[in-house]
């Protein structure tokens, strides 16, 4: 039993020491897309408080102007990045940092009220800041568990990478770089730029009766209280859509409503029927308003929160 131990250690010491043959000699480009999570972590542990935190997805990053908040007196810091890390993981980035006085609004893409992380995103932000393992295991269990799904998917995106001598994240010829977010972690590069007017990815959703919302209302709700016990606000509002999924989708968006009012306790700065917008809004097929768009819409959630909190 002894020498069967000696043989599985040496084993697995020899697959650890290829690994990081494998990653030193496959680097990564300190200017991708991903990496902009470490400046995001930066500015949301250096600016003052009170601070206006807005967390999601790239629709975050893309759609929320911050200028339109800051006559408000807050800092503004946007943490949005990509969808693909799932909400748990967005909630857990902030909610180590929260302190009082503090305002977040909560953004998420609508499809993460019932889906989790969808790519290898988690491993690619763990891979530009080590520290965010620390948000992964603040998030809970299960996200470890997805990290570890897409870890096949990584590691072979490594190898392929390191056969022929190219960065995993290599420069590519656009705009979604690292470079493109702004100093308060808007991605700012696209708003002087024409709209691209790409077919949307537009595929019908699930009935409502068939989705489980409880991960994600679970997830807010403890946000929530950590709010609270932290002396800070915190506000829901919705990702931006396409007029015609939006009515299309109507029922779903209803049911997430009825969830939030019921479950969370976050005031909405928004709500659903007011986040339709026109398909020339958007700057390509995602979620991401123009910068025309963007600034209006900001205008009008700051707006709002200037209400909210008495400003």
């Amino acid at each position: 039993m002894r020498r069967f131990v000696t043989h599985a250690l040496i084993f697995a010491l020899v697959q650890a020491l290829i690994l990081v043959v494998v990653w030193r000699t496959c680097p990564d480009d300190p200017n991708h897309y991903m990496a902009a999570t470490v400046d995001k972590h930066a500015r949301l542990r250096a600016v003052a408080t009170p601070r206006v935190i807005f967390v999601g997805g790239s629709s975050v990053g893309f759609s929320v102007d911050s200028r339109a908040f800051a006559p408000l007196g807050l800092e503004p810091v946007n943490m949005g990045l990509n969808d693909g890390l799932g909400l748990p993981f967005m909630l857990a980035e902030v909610a180590g940092q929260l302190r009082a006085g503090d305002v977040v609004i909560v953004a998420p893409e609508t499809h993460l009220y019932w889906t989790g992380s969808q790519d290898d995103a988690l491993w690619a932000v763990v891979q530009q800041r080590p520290a965010n393992l620390a948000c992964l295991a603040a998030a809970g269990p299960r996200e470890l568990a997805d990290l570890s799904d897409q870890g096949l998917h990584f590691l072979a995106r490594k190898l392929r990478c390191a056969a022929h001598q190219i960065a995993t994240d290599r420069p590519l010829p656009t705009i979604y770089t690292r470079s493109s977010f702004d100093e308060y972690g808007d991605f700012a590069a696209h708003r002087d730029v024409a709209p691209k007017l790409e077919q949307a990815i537009d595929q019908p959703w699930p009935a409502p009766e068939s989705l489980s919302f409880d991960r994600a209302i679970a997830a807010l709700a403890q946000f929530a209280d950590q709010c609270e016990r932290a002396g800070a606000r915190c506000f829901i509002a919705w990702c931006p859509t396409r007029r015609h999924e939006l009515e299309r989708e109507m029922a779903v968006f209803a049911a997430i409503e009825a969830r939030l009012r019921a479950d969370v306790n976050m005031p909405m700065l928004e709500h659903p029927g007011e986040i339709g917008f026109a398909s020339t809004d958007f700057f390509d097929r995602g979620p991401h308003l123009s910068g025309e768009a963007a600034a209006a819409r900001s205008a009008r959630l700051a707006a709002a929160l200037a209400t909210a909190i008495g400003r």
